[in-house]
């Protein structure tokens, strides 16, 4: 019998599962389970090209936390996935819970949280389009069909509700505005519309936050350069402007010739 105590999870470009579970076994893990996905592009020129989702894989794999523990320690390093565009890796804690009233301390609060959100197909973009303008970078999408709901009959064809799944691992302090936001855009409160729930992450790698390039104006060097350059110029434009300007000497005489 396995002991379950963790869910580990992967999420890396298609193609790449199989590789990382064959890896994963030889740490010791007895399987896992593969789940087809698409992630969200934020790039303005691929979604004027309509270029907006990546084909991706996610691997679920139950385990102990010493299991997951060396799982992270081996794949990241073994698959680079500190670096950008690599994949990202992060854990769930599986453990029952006391059935009792307590508050989360802060201190021991998870740094991150996977908030989990089930639509209607076709409204996974906005989703991801209310957690971004709450500060989420981005979501993985995953396809599913409902089920215990009531089913519309045609004949002897029974169509069943298609459903997408929208993953997003945020920060610890934007699961909150992001959630609440996605509850209100996407009017969750009515009934038939969807869910939404948080998990908290006990443990994650490759997530890159607040990185963005630097504009040209706030390079320091090309400013610098720009500086150095534009600077016998500039003295020439002070000096013929202080050319231009009459001394305090000469305004004096021109006053004293007018008055005489």
């Amino acid at each position: 019998m396995i002991d379950i105590d963790t869910l580990f999870f992967v999420v890396v470009g298609r193609g790449k599962a199989n590789a990382i579970l064959r890896k994963a076994r030889e740490c010791g893990a007895a399987g896992g389970t593969i789940f087809l996905g698409e992630g969200t592009v934020q790039n303005s020129l691929a979604e004027k090209l309509g270029i907006t989702e990546i084909h991706k894989e996610i691997i679920m794999i139950p385990g102990s936390d010493e299991l997951c523990n060396k799982l992270h320690e081996t794949l990241n390093k073994e698959f680079m996935f500190s670096k950008r565009n690599k994949g990202i890796t992060f854990s769930i804690p599986f453990k029952s819970w006391p059935l009792k009233d307590e508050r989360i301390d802060n201190e021991k609060a998870s740094p991150y949280y996977c908030i989990m959100t089930i639509v209607d197909r076709g409204r996974s973009k906005d989703c991801i389009k209310a957690a971004r303008a709450a500060g989420a970078r981005g979501g993985t999408l995953i396809h599913g069909r409902g089920a215990g709901v009531p089913t519309d009959f045609y004949f002897p064809l029974i169509i069943e509700p298609q459903k997408d799944i929208v993953m997003i691992i945020a920060p610890g302090d934007k699961v909150v505005p992001i959630r609440e936001r996605i509850f209100f855009d996407l009017e969750l409160g009515k009934a038939g519309n969807g869910i939404i729930f948080a998990l908290p992450v006990s443990r994650a790698g490759g997530l890159i936050e607040g990185i963005s390039e630097p504009s040209p104006e706030s390079k320091p060097e090309e400013g610098s350069k720009s500086g150095s350059q534009a600077g016998p110029e500039s003295n020439r434009e002070e000096g013929s402007k202080s050319s231009s300007e009459p001394s305090p000497e000469t305004s004096s005489e021109q006053s004293k010739e007018v008055t005489s």
